[in-house]
């Protein structure tokens, strides 16, 4: 370890509400090096009584691979209990892997960026993003109230209400059957329910038709993938970006001036959501020719095409290996957390949802059975019955 005390590496600039953690030029060799480490600035941080955004310095550090597993565990456990956010810099190639392939078997957040300034600013938008959802409440942004709905004598939702806060994972859960996907079609626009309504940044959006609601900024992907099979990758995802395109048919097909201009904006808005998401090897590819968990990517990303407000995810995980769940669980956070986007997540991996949502409600045969944190509904004696029968 090197000569300066663990105690000088942990600086809080109050201003900014940041605690800046410098790593530089350290070497973890093992668990107990982590631990040293994380138990000092475990116990500063529970001292301030405050939670912080963190900006870690990784110049030069060598993190042993005996040590990843804790080092991943506690810096999990610290971002849990008293992070914001956090921003990572200074990561060389080797750590930077560690990091990633960690981020996606822990579900945290990797956020790796070239230099200090650059992740200060990430920080900074974090903490604007986060005081503008803080000063907006359930009554402005999307609020669900007792939405029955009936098809013939079949009723698939029995007034049902929640509130979903901006910039929350919100998950919704319940068996097979329990009416989840209607809910999720009710909001979209798809269902207009039988009663009860739907209210987004305090104005009645119940009786919108889809691409209203798209316009207004809510994304949807779909159970069974929904993708143009004969197009290639960077179509599918422009296909998103229509709703943003203002030219006419005519300026469009003779491809004149301002719409030549219009498709470049759009094109390099989808290049970034393509390198975001890591499918810079498949974007000439047909679809068609995909893996399933490609597949699913790339509907992620052209739901991100259309800028959202609300990202409204059916399974999106259904039908994965281990591997592309962790991938797709970690696009997920990095989609809310660097984008800011409000999502709703329909997910039946319970792993899954309980590590990444703020907020849970679980639906069993329409009815809202329970709702709360997500070990709350985890321990509710309701939500285990109707998983697991009686018993």
């Amino acid at each position: 370890m090197s000569e300066r005390s663990t105690a000088e590496r942990i600086t809080f600039h109050e201003g900014r509400e940041i605690l800046e953690v410098d790593f530089s030029g350290l070497a973890f060799r093992g668990g107990a090096d982590v631990d040293a480490f994380y138990d000092e600035i475990e116990a500063r941080l529970g001292e301030t009584g405050s939670r912080w955004y963190f900006l870690v310095n990784y110049e030069h550090c060598e993190i042993a691979p005996e040590a990843w597993a804790t080092f991943a565990e506690r810096g999990k456990r610290a971002n849990i209990t008293h992070g914001l956010g956090t921003a990572r810099f200074g990561v060389n190639v080797e750590v930077r892997e560690s990091i990633r392939s960690h981020a996606r078997s822990a579900q945290f957040r990797a956020n790796l960026f070239e230099s200090r300034d650059a992740a200060i600013l990430a920080l900074a938008d974090m903490r604007k993003r986060h005081q503008t959802a803080g000063a907006a409440s359930a009554e402005s942004f999307l609020k669900v109230e007792d939405v029955l709905l009936r098809f013939g004598g079949v009723t698939a939702l029995e007034n049902v209400g929640f509130s979903v806060h901006p910039g929350e994972v919100f998950s919704i859960i319940g068996p097979n059957g329990a009416g989840k996907t209607s809910m999720l079609n009710v909001v979209s626009g798809f269902y207009r329910p039988t009663s009860g309504r739907i209210l987004f940044e305090g104005q009645d959006r119940t009786h919108l038709k889809t691409f209203e609601a798209a316009r207004l900024g809510f994304a949807r992907t779909f159970q069974n993938i929904a993708l143009f099979r004969g197009m290639s990758t960077l179509d599918n995802i422009m296909a998103g970006r229509l709703l943003k395109m203002k030219y006419n048919f005519l300026t469009d097909a003779l491809y004149l001036g301002p719409a030549q201009k219009e498709e470049i904006r759009h094109r390099e808005f989808v290049e970034r959501i393509i390198d975001f998401l890591e499918i810079q090897a498949i974007r000439r590819t047909p679809v068609g020719r995909l893996p399933y968990g490609l597949q699913k990517r790339v509907e992620l990303a052209r739901a991100l095409a259309m800028e959202p407000k609300v990202l409204l995810l059916d399974e999106p995980m259904a039908g994965m290996n281990l591997e592309e769940k962790e991938d797709m669980a970690r696009f997920v956070l990095d989609v809310n957390d660097q984008f800011g986007t409000t999502v709703v997540l329909i997910e039946h991996d319970m792993s899954v949802v309980m590590d990444i949502s703020n907020h849970v409600v679980v639906l069993d045969h329409g009815v809202k059975i329970a709702e709360g944190t997500p070990d709350e509904v985890r321990n509710d004696p309701v939500v285990i019955r109707a998983y697991l029968g009686e018993g």
